[in-house]
């Protein structure tokens, strides 16, 4: 079970390996609004990417803004890596489904973690039966 939690500061000498772009967050704002408050976007629409550790490993999410849409538009998941070390893939993709089960529990309503491991069992995703 995987521990999901915000953190403040972004580990020396790693480098932004991308995972998961989502260019829209507009198709349900439950989750524009969870980031923003999280991340507190609202005060600071342009201050550095918000950080997630998940049990040690720290990714990074990087808020994107587009015009006239509100913001944040999108967002991207880079895992930081050490230096020129490569990435751990396993670990990686259990890492971004935990996070979008901490994404999906933050946002609750019609969200579930439920329906969020249908989905992964409907498109095959080895992580997906793994319960945070």
């Amino acid at each position: 079970m995987a521990t999901v939690e915000v953190v403040t500061t972004r580990p020396p000498r790693t480098r932004a390996v991308p995972l998961l772009a989502e260019p829209d967050l507009g198709h349900y704002p439950g989750f524009r609004s969870f980031l923003s408050t999280t991340f507190g976007l609202d005060e600071d629409p342009l201050g550095a990417p918000g950080l997630l550790a998940v049990d040690g490993r720290v990714y990074e999410l990087v808020f994107v803004g587009r015009s006239g849409r509100p913001f944040p538009s999108g967002v991207e998941v880079n895992a930081l890596v050490e230096g020129l070390e490569p990435l751990d893939e396993q670990a990686a993709d259990t890492d971004l489904w935990a996070i979008l089960r901490w994404l999906v529990a933050g946002v609750g309503g019609e969200w579930t973690d439920d329906a969020l491991s249908t989905t992964g069992r409907i498109y095959r995703i080895p992580a997906a039966g793994e319960r945070a």
